[in-house]
C-alpha cells in the first residue's frame, strides 16, 4: 500500500527537546503537527498541536500537503492527494498529487550522530521537487503558537516578528514579546522563549486574514497588523529547500551559568540558515552515506530491525541538547521526556548509550559530566551516585527523591523553576534515602566509564573522578549482591528486594571498575575477584532452575529480562558463561506475547530498549530476529499514535506514559 503504516508517529522537524514536531497520521495533511508530548483528543484533534502548514499553488488552485487541510477549506484550499510515505534514518519522505502537479518532499532533520555541528545546528529543512507545473509555488506557514506553550502563563502570548534578507534568500521570524528563559522546569512543556525562523526565496510576516487572502487569490501585500500572526517562506523554483530554525537564545541553566546550544555558542542562527541553504546538498550526501552504512550494519538482523533503528535514531538524539560547559567540555543533556522531565538522568543515559558508543563516544562523557559535577557538591553527601542533575532545562541539582519534609521548598507548580538545590550546604537534609537508586546508578556510571575508556583509550576522564568511583564501587561491594528493597529502573510493578538483575549489574559494575583502576595504574585484583565471586554465586543459584528467577528468594515460576548481562558479553569481561545467557533468551522466547517479552513475571508490559538488550545476549541471529520483530509489530500496530514509546503492553500494544525518550538509543545495541 502506498501509505502503509511504518511508525507510530513520524518525525517531521526534530532537533532538541524544544524543537520537536511530529505527525501522528499516515496522511500528512489529515491533522496538524504536534509536539512530542501531545495526545490525540476525542474529537480527533491533538493537544499540543502546532499550526505549521504546507501549500502548493498550481494553475490557479491552492493545495494543502501538510496540516489539517480542512482548516482552510473556506479559503478555497484543496487537500492534496498523498501517494507515498517513506522513512529513512534522517528523513520522512512523501509524494503528493496536486492537480496536474506532482510534489516530492523530504523532511530532513540533520542529526548525524558523529557530527557535533550538525547535531547542534538548530535548523531543519524541507527539500522538495515539483513536476508537472513549472510555475508552481510552494510555501510553509507557521502560526504564532509555534512560539509558546499552550499554558496561560505568558501574558496574552503576544508575539513580534519581521523579515530579514540574508543575501539571495529571506527569513521571517517571530517570538514572544515576553521572553521567559528557564521558566518551564517541567516535563511536557517546551521553551517559552526564543525565536522561530522560516526561510526561502521570499519570506513574510502576516496575519490570519492576509493568509486567507493569499490562499484564495494569491494576495501578497502583507501588513501583519492583526493579532493572529503568522510567518511564511515561499519558493517558486521547481526544486529546492525551505528552512525552519529555532534560536532558543539561552538553552540550559548549568548550575547557575546560562548556556547556549553548542552551535550558537560560536555562530548565530543566521549563520546556520545560510550554511544549510548553501550546503544542504552536501548535508544530504553525508546523511545518505550514514544511512547506507546503517542499512548494511542492520541487514544481518532483519528488515524489522532497520525499521526499529529508523524509529529510534532521530528521536534519541533530539531528546538531548548539545553544548559546552564553561570549561569547554562537551555536555550532552537529555530530557527525560514524558517520565518526569529530569535532565541528565543516569538510568536514562545508560540504556541510550549504545547509539553513542557506536558513533560518538565523547557524547557519553557529555551525558555523565553534569551528574559527576553535582556529586562533588556539598549537598550530595552520600556514598552512592546521584540519579539526575535537575529538571530540564536546569541543572539545579538532583530533583528525584527529595525530602518530603521540605515540601514547601520543593513544591513546583506546572512549568515553574526549581530552587537551586546545588547551592545548599551539607547540613541541609535535601533527600529521602528510601527514594534513591544507589545500586542502579553506581553500577550504571562505572559501566559508562569503562565504555568511554574502551572507546578512546583515555583513562583521564576516569582518573579525574577517581574519588567518586572509589566510593561507588565500595557501595556495590557492600550492597550489590543482594540489594535491599530499593528503587531501580524497572520498578514499575513495585520495588523489589534481592533483585537478581540488579545483582548482575553490580557484578558488571565492579568488574568495570577493576579494569579502569588497573588502567589508571592502581592494582584492583580484589575488585575483579569480588565481581567473579558475585558471578559465581549468581550462576550457582541459577543452576537450581531452568532459568534465573526474578529475585534471590523466588523460583523459576518467575523471570525477568536480565539485560544487565549485555555489557559483560559486549566487553568480554568473562563473568558469565554464554550458556547462562542462551538459557535466559530461550526463556524469554517461551514467555513472549504478540508484541514482545514482558519485563518480568508481575505484569504484561515491557520496555523496548531492554528487549533489544536481551536480544544482544544470544549468538543466534534467528532468536534475535524474533525478539526484534515484536517491537516492529508494536510500532506498526499500536493504537497510540505518539513518538516511539519504550514502555508498552506486550498483549495489547498499548503505549504506557513514556514517549519520545532518549533511551531508544539502546535499540542500537546489536550493532555493538
Amino acid at each position: 500500500m502506498a501509505n502503509e503504516r511504518i511508525l507510530s508517529a513520524y518525525p517531521i522537524f526534530v532537533k532538541n527537546p524544544s524543537f520537536s514536531l511530529w505527525s501522528g497520521s499516515e496522511l500528512l495533511n489529515e491533522s496538524n503537527l504536534h509536539v512530542w508530548w501531545a495526545d490525540e483528543q476525542a474529537d480527533g484533534r491533538w493537544s499540543g498541536e502546532k499550526k505549521l502548514f504546507g501549500f502548493l499553488k498550481s494553475k490557479g488552485k491552492t493545495y494543502c500537503f501538510m496540516g489539517d487541510s480542512q482548516e482552510f477549506a473556506s479559503c478555497g484550499v484543496i487537500k492534496a492527494k498523498q501517494k507515498s510515505l517513506r522513512v529513512t534514518a534522517f528523513t520522512t519522505d512523501y509524494e503528493f498529487e496536486a492537480g496536474e502537479a506532482t510534489l516530492r518532499l523530504r523532511f530532513v532533520s540533520p542529526l548525524l550522530p558523529d557530527d557535533n555541528e550538525l547535531i547542534s545546528m538548530p535548523v531543519c529543512y524541507l527539500e522538495y521537487e515539483i513536476a508537472g507545473d513549472p510555475k508552481a509555488e510552494i510555501s510553509l506557514f507557521a502560526n504564532r503558537n509555534l512560539a509558546f506553550n499552550d499554558l496561560k502563563i505568558n501574558a496574552n502570548n503576544e508575539v513580534r516578528g519581521d523579515v530579514v534578507s540574508l543575501g539571495g534568500f529571506e527569513s521571517a521570524f517571530l517570538g514572544l514579546k515576553r521572553q521567559l528563559p528557564f521558566s518551564c522546569d517541567d516535563d511536557s512543556v517546551s521553551a517559552d522563549c526564543g525565536y522561530w525562523y522560516l526561510a526561502g526565496e521570499k519570506a513574510y510576516f502576516l496575519d490570519d486574514r492576509e493568509l486567507c487572502a493569499y490562499l484564495a487569490g494569491g494576495f501578497k501585500s502583507f501588513a501583519g497588523a492583526g493579532a493572529e500572526r503568522w510567518i511564511a517562506a515561499m519558493n517558486g523554483a521547481g526544486k529546492g529547500a525551505i528552512l525552519i530554525g529555532f534560536d532558543e537564545t539561552y538553552s540550559i541553566d548549568y548550575f547557575g551559568t546560562a548556556l547556549k546550544g553548542l552551535y550558537l555558542q560560536t555562530h548565530t542562527i543566521f549563520d546556520g540558515l545560510q550554511t544549510v541553504r548553501n550546503t544542504y546538498g552536501e548535508i544530504d550526501r553525508k546523511l545518505a552515506a550514514f544511512d547506507e552504512k546503517l542499512q548494511k550494519q542492520a541487514k544481518p538482523f532483519g528488515k524489522e530491525y532497520l525499521n526499529v533503528l529508523y524509529a529510534s535514531l532521530r528521536q534519541s538524539v533530539a531528546a538531548h541538547l548539545l553544548t559546552r560547559d564553561p570549561d569547554g567540555k562537551l555536555l550532552f543533556l537529555s530530557k527525560e521526556c514524558c517520565s518526569n522531565g529530569c535532565i541528565a538522568t543516569v538510568d536514562v543515559s545508560y540504556p541510550s548509550m549504545p547509539l553513542y558508543l557506536l558513533y560518538n563516544p565523547e557524547l557519553v562523557k557529555g551525558m555523565m559530566r553534569p551528574v559527576l559535577k553535582f556529586a562533588k557538591m556539598p549537598v550530595w553527601k552520600y556514598d552512592f551516585a546521584p540519579h539526575d542533575a535537575g529538571t530540564y532545562p536546569a541543572c539545579c541539582g538532583q530533583v528525584y527523591g527529595l525530602n518530603p519534609e521540605k515540601k514547601t521548598l520543593w513544591k513546583n507548580e506546572f512549568a515553574q523553576t526549581h530552587f537551586p538545590i546545588y547551592g545548599l550546604p551539607a547540613s541541609f537534609d535535601a533527600y529521602d534515602i528510601k527514594y534513591q537508586m544507589p545500586v542502579e546508578e553506581c553500577a550504571n556510571l562505572l559501566v559508562m566509564w569503562l565504555a568511554c575508556y574502551r572507546a578512546d583509550g583515555d583513562i583521564a576522564f576516569f582518573a579525574e573522578n577517581r574519588e567518586l568511583a572509589d566510593s561507588w564501587v565500595e557501595y556495590l561491594v557492600k550492597f550489590g549482591l543482594k540489594p535491599e528493597n530499593q528503587l531501580c529502573t524497572d520498578d514499575f510493578a513495585g520495588h523489589l528486594k534481592n533483585n537478581l538483575n540488579l545483582a548482575i549489574k553490580a557484578a558488571v559494575g565492579i568488574a568495570a571498575y577493576a579494569e579502569l583502576s588497573e588502567a589508571a595504574g592502581t592494582p584492583a585484583r580484589k575488585y575483579r575477584q569480588t565481581a567473579e565471586e558475585f558471578a559465581r554465586e549468581i550462576t550457582k543459584f541459577g543452576e537450581k532452575f531452568k532459568h534465573l528467577p526474578l529475585t534471590w528468594d523466588s523460583d523459576d515460576g518467575t523471570f525477568s529480562l536480565k539485560y544487565n548481562f549485555a555489557f559483560d558479553k559486549i566487553f568480554r569481561l568473562g563473568l558469565f558463561e554464554q550458556s547462562v545467557l542462551e538459557r535466559e533468551v530461550d526463556c524469554y522466547l517461551q514467555r513472549a506475547n504478540e508484541y514482545g517479552v514482558p519485563l518480568d513475571t508481575r505484569e504484561s508490559y515491557s520496555k523496548t530498549d531492554w528487549i533489544c538488550w536481551a536480544a544482544a545476549l544470544t549468538d543466534d541471529k534467528e532468536k534475535q530476529k524474533k525478539l526484534i520483530a515484536a517491537i516492529d509489530k508494536f510500532l506498526k500496530e499500536s493504537k497510540d499514535r505518539v513518538p516511539f514509546g519504550d514502555w508498552y503492553n506486550t498483549i495489547t500494544a498499548a503505549q504506557i506514559a513514556f514517549r519520545a525518550r532518549s533511551v531508544q538509543g539502546g535499540c542500537f545495541i546489536l550493532l555493538l
